[in-house]
């Protein structure tokens, strides 16, 4: 499944981010009965490659987002353009640099309009300054009105996905442009938005909503600089919606696609990205948000959170706030002693490799592991003495069970949300062989102490949990806002 569950505007939505956080927002506001998808991946991977955090996902009734009762919709307009809003705080963005496309656009606007402190730059593709049918615009093409005339086709039977999938890649056609179209990768992601709704019969609840007041006369008022892009034969909204756009948003550029309709083909890429990443091309957020940035990612998908970070650390673009250029105090004092001679140890999570460094440094036969390839890279360089692979803490390698006289733990366990974290000390207990020994360090905090996270410091309970019925707990100490545990596998 794509992208993860977050609350923005009270309600649950479904998001998912491309890129680093250290780069600047780029957030993708869908049209009418769009789910997230409606940006191709390659496309979001190719803005993100260009530099920007790139932020997509489902509008209500869309996707895994909530849904409501088909022909219930129980929100209006303004509210899908505050769930923008929402998405942004969902995940620390001061401001993003707003695209919209078709009615994402007219949602883009009331970004600008409402909440110009959060809009950065603005991009409308496939948008009107009053829709279709104002009287001062061009019409619809005489094709489109024919197969409008026509009547629409009849609903398919909502619970057979072949029946779905056909219909929702001909209800596309008519939009389309002169550009060839390849009906099997229509049809491929037409499977896959069926794939992901929760309830795919509600995203026509989008054509439910009820009007807005038309905010046409408040265009001039926008202060966000503004690319327009609109394909010169659009059917629904013929381009001189999308010149009418640019001559009403102060100081706005249009940018004519050729053979493109009311969509953004592949074969328009080539033109959009570079033209999206020059118009977006603007300070990146400071360090502060970038932290917070990445402790939100965090809170949903740690590992490409860590990632993310080392990787934006290795750019020189932030720091990694728990680095240490020496191994910690407390791992000095326990093992300074110590002649690791044909012992083997294992660092969880080992990050920059300092620990690791140091049990290898006393003659362990030392392993390091981290989900973050970049991290693994830069250790690897450091400290040659030790090894260091890629691995998941949720599901490393078999041969790891049991096979380490020494496993040490720094500040991990504390970084992954609550409901991974049993199966992250699980997993960290079977690493210790008969006999052996393991350490943990870590942030503490009371049972009754609120804590917002990442990260989240243990309670007691959490670090007795390490023990099992062969690993007996042998030091818990708590000094201030820290824990010191020692750990023995019963022999």
């Amino acid at each position: 499944m794509t992208g993860w569950i977050t609350k923005a505007n009270g309600v649950d939505l479904c998001v998912e981010t491309f890129g680093t956080p250290a780069d600047p927002a780029v957030l993708l506001v869908a049209g009418a009965t769009g789910s997230m998808l409606s940006w191709a991946d390659g496309f979001c991977a190719r803005l993100a490659d260009g530099g920007r955090y790139v932020i997509r996902y489902d509008h209500r009734d869309t996707g895994r987002s909530v849904t409501y009762p088909p022909g219930e919709p129980g929100y209006g307009f303004a509210d899908l353009a505050a769930d923008a809003v929402g998405v942004l705080d969902a995940l620390a963005v001061t401001r993003a640099h707003v695209v919209g496309i078709s009615m994402g656009g007219g949602l883009a606007q009331l970004l600008a309009l409402d909440n110009a402190d959060r809009v950065a730059t603005l991009t409308l593709i496939a948008t009107s300054p009053a829709g279709p049918g104002a009287p001062d615009l061009p019409p619809m093409s005489p094709a489109l009105l024919e197969h409008f005339a026509a009547g629409a086709p009849p609903a398919p039977d909502w619970t057979d996905r072949d029946a779905v999938v056909e219909h929702l890649a001909a209800a596309d056609r008519p939009y389309a442009g002169g550009r060839p179209v390849d009906a099997a990768a229509a049809r491929a992601a037409a499977g896959r938005v069926f794939d992901r709704a929760r309830d795919i019969a509600a995203s026509r609840n989008h054509f439910g909503i009820g009007h807005v007041e038309s905010w046409r006369s408040r265009l001039g008022t926008i202060t966000a600089p503004t690319l327009v892009v609109h394909g010169d034969v659009d059917p629904l909204t013929p381009p001189g919606h999308g010149e009418a756009m640019a001559r009403e948003v102060p100081g706005a550029t249009l940018l004519l696609l050729e053979d493109c309709g009311h969509e953004l083909p592949p074969g328009v890429w080539d033109v959009v990205v570079p033209a999206i990443v020059a118009h977006t091309d603007s300070a990146e957020p400071g360090r502060d948000e970038v932290l917070a940035r990445i402790r939100r990612l965090g809170s949903a998908d740690a590992g490409t959170a860590f990632e993310r970070l080392y990787a934006a650390a290795a750019r020189g673009e932030v720091d990694v706030p728990w680095h240490r250029d020496e191994p910690h105090q407390l791992i000095l004092d326990r093992f300074k002693d110590e002649d690791g001679t044909g012992r083997r140890a294992l660092v969880v999570g080992a990050g920059y490799g300092q620990d690791a460094g140091f049990l290898a440094g006393l003659v362990f036969d030392t392993l390091g592991f981290d989900i973050s390839p970049t991290a693994v890279g830069v250790a690897a360089q450091r400290f040659p003495a030790a090894r260091f692979v890629v691995a998941d803490l949720l599901d490393p390698p078999a041969e790891w069970s049991g096979a380490f006289d020494v496993v040490v733990e720094v500040l991990i366990a504390q970084a992954l949300p609550a409901d991974v974290r049993p199966a992250a000390i699980a997993a960290m207990r079977r690493f210790v062989a008969p006999g052996g020994t393991f350490v943990l360090l870590a942030h503490a905090r009371d049972d009754d102490e609120p804590v917002a996270g990442p990260p989240w410091p243990l309670v007691r309970a959490e670090v007795e949990s390490y023990a099992d019925e062969d690993l007996r707990a042998v030091l818990v100490d708590r000094t201030g806002n820290r824990w010191w545990a020692e750990f023995r596998r019963v022999s």
